[in-house]
C-alpha cells in the first residue's frame, strides 16, 4: 500500500482578506494579488504556511 499525502482544499476566498486593499490604479499590484489568490490554492498551499 502507497502512502498519499492529503492536500488540503482551499479556494481564493481562503487566500483573501476581509481588508480592503488599496493600491494605485495602473501599478498592477491588484493583477499580481489575483493571479496569487488563484494559484495558491492549485499549488495546495496551506496559509499557515506562508509569510
Amino acid at each position: 500500500m502507497a502512502d498519499t499525502a492529503v492536500i488540503p482544499v482551499t479556494s481564493r476566498k481562503d487566500w483573501s482578506g476581509d481588508q480592503e486593499v488599496r493600491w494605485c490604479p495602473g501599478c498592477g499590484d491588484y493583477s499580481i494579488l489575483t493571479a496569487v489568490q488563484l494559484l495558491m490554492p492549485e499549488l495546495g498551499v496551506r496559509r499557515e504556511n506562508t509569510v
